[in-house]
């Protein structure tokens, strides 16, 4: 008995240092690509802290379990939570003079480039049955099925797909595309803006952060992104951005992307459900693709889709814009 509590007092000890030494370095995720992924997988930090802070306490090694329960509030604090979703009766009330107008559904799926699958994915969309879509790593394949599929549903589209990388983006839109932008900066893949007159939409998609000088790209094209929107945002330019950030909300990267562009999540603040290896039973999935409004814009309905061959899902929004 003797040597298996020495040998539970070494485990937990290592364990509980390499918890410390985790959650400091996610404080400095801004600085480094391997802090940065420490922070992104904040959550299974949290749930690697909770569970070894109770068996420390079942076997009443108070000085581990302790320190664990400082670990707790110190990962909590910096998790960037959503908004609330309201139904869209609660937005109607004449006591605030609010103007409901009407809504409109979006969707955002990285299909992965590498996905056979088309078939699935169209389905999926056709079973979604939103205003506009957005496409992450399109490729020319993909991109010829889907301007044939939904060319009387959604006639107006916009590609760039791309079959060297996977970094092809298309929109395809029920409303008219007034315009489009293709926003490009040094070192970074592109993102592609459309104006859909009310509304503009801008779809992303940024390097994986692996390597400092990919974590450097994805960190250039957020801020560049944010400074963007800023800049030209004018009164009721309702704004969406989306796409897959290769970025989870617990990361202080994240934080710098909502503030500097003004926008806030559309999921529900307790939405943690990962959309990237998004299994069932897979706790290192990731909540990496996002979408993204301005202030004029409340979030009605936020879902994430099914299995559709790619090893992300889809992420869908009903909005619903509001002026007083």
């Amino acid at each position: 008995m003797p040597s298996f509590n020495k040998f539970a007092d070494v485990v937990l000890a290592a364990i509980a240092l390499i918890l410390v030494l985790a959650t400091v370095a996610a404080f400095f995720a801004r600085v480094h690509w391997i802090c940065d992924t420490l922070a992104n997988l904040r959550i299974q930090g949290l749930i690697a802290i909770a569970s070894i802070l109770v068996v420390s306490a079942m076997l009443r090694r108070w000085r581990i379990t302790l320190v664990l329960s400082l670990l707790l509030p110190l990962n909590l604090i910096s998790m960037n939570l959503g908004t609330t979703i309201q139904p869209v009766d609660h937005l109607a009330d004449d006591s605030i003079n609010a103007v409901v107008q009407k809504s409109i559904r979006v969707v955002s799926t990285n299909v992965l480039a590498l996905n056979p699958n088309h078939d699935a994915i169209i389905e999926e969309l056709r079973t979604l049955d939103t205003d506009v879509i957005a496409v992450i790593e399109l490729t020319p394949q993909l991109a010829k099925r889907l301007r044939t599929t939904f060319a009387t549903t959604h006639p107006h589209q916009t590609f760039h797909d791309r079959d060297d990388n996977n970094f092809g983006i298309g929109i395809l839109s029920r409303l008219p595309i007034l315009s489009t932008e293709t926003l490009r900066w040094p070192g970074t893949p592109i993102s592609l803006e459309a104006n859909l007159g009310d509304i503009r939409l801008i779809a992303t998609h940024p390097y994986p952060p692996i390597g400092q000088a990919n974590f450097h790209s994805r960190n250039r094209q957020l801020t560049q992104l944010s400074e963007h929107i800023r800049n030209t945002m004018v009164e009721n330019r309702r704004t969406v951005l989306l796409g897959d950030f290769n970025l989870t909300p617990w990361n202080a990267n994240f934080t710098d992307l909502l503030t500097t562009s003004g926008l806030e999540r559309a999921a529900d603040r307790w939405d943690f459900h990962p959309t990237w290896y998004a299994y069932r039973w897979f706790a290192l999935g990731l909540l990496i693709d996002h979408i993204l409004i301005s202030d004029d814009l409340t979030c009605t309905e936020y879902s994430i889709g099914e299995d559709c061959g790619s090893d992300h899902r889809s992420v869908l929004v009903t909005l619903t814009a509001t002026k007083e």
